[in-house]
């Protein structure tokens, strides 16, 4: 593995979770193309960051309608690059399962748009916030994005997924123990509090908010002790294949499943 001086959140997730998907992704050079589910994620954050962007100075949403536009002409170009699996085929055709894909989508956005944006007042610059973490000795410094960061001092994600979250998706995420350390970083204090904004498909589209205190000491401590771990094994070329029994690791979610030579 080169000399890196810095690695993405995004790039260090991927390699927690399979150090194969991120051998062939940042090491060989194999971009695979999204799923329409990420398209359609990707599609629903770039509506609610215009209209957050917006809104710092506005301190009002953008009519309904403007954000559905958003999304609707973020994703006449971005479904270009989506490839279906047979899963999300079926017996239909493409067309039609990317149409259904994008009405799903506007159905998300629009329940996004009434439910939980006029909920929320951005800081400035809070928007798709950068931040940066530098490690003591030779370690490569971390770099990520929260999606938000709101003038009460919470610190948000979005997402836009298939299926209801369980209670605990925030206690348990690293990636928001990651926000909070970046906002700590930033900062110097710790955020508030942790937020997650769910828009969640179906026959009828819904929202879900899920709120944790800021994390503690011992929360943060694991993490670094974790992010160390993997920038070790980064150093000595050691990548780790997914558990065979995770959820990640399968033709769905994974498009390097077909030609890996370590799955079940």
């Amino acid at each position: 593995m080169p000399v890196i001086d810095h690695i993405s959140f995004s790039s260090l997730s991927m390699f927690l979770k399979c150090g194969e998907q991120f051998r062939r992704r940042y090491e060989c050079g194999e971009i695979i193309p999204p799923s329409a589910s990420l398209a359609r994620g990707s599609c629903g954050h770039k509506s609610i960051e215009a209209n957050f962007r917006q809104k710092i100075k506005t301190r009002e949403d953008l009519p309904e309608e403007a954000v559905v536009q958003v999304f609707s002409d973020t994703w006449d170009q971005k479904s270009q690059e989506v490839v279906l699996s047979e899963e999300d085929v079926g017996t239909d055709s493409p067309v039609t399962i990317l149409g259904r894909f994008k009405d799903a989508g506007i159905g998300m956005v629009r329940e996004f748009h009434k439910n939980i944006s006029p909920l929320v007042q951005p800081a400035p610059d809070g928007v798709e916030e950068k931040f940066e973490v530098v490690f003591h000795g030779d370690l490569p410094k971390l770099i990520g994005y929260m999606d938000l960061r709101t003038e009460l001092g919470v610190v948000a994600d979005a997402k836009f997924v298939g299926k209801t979250p369980s209670k605990d998706n925030l206690k348990t995420d690293i990636q928001m123990t990651c926000y909070h350390l970046g906002y700590q970083v930033k900062y110097g204090v710790p955020p508030t509090r942790l937020a997650k904004y769910f828009a969640i498909s179906g026959r009828k589209p819904m929202t879900v908010i899920l709120e944790e205190p800021a994390r503690d000491q011992a929360t943060l401590d694991r993490f670094l002790c974790r992010i160390e771990a993997a920038f070790k094994a980064l150093e000595a070329g050691v990548f780790q294949p997914a558990p065979n029994d995770c959820w990640w690791c399968g033709p769905k979610w994974c498009g390097y499943w077909s030609t890996c030579k370590y799955h079940p």
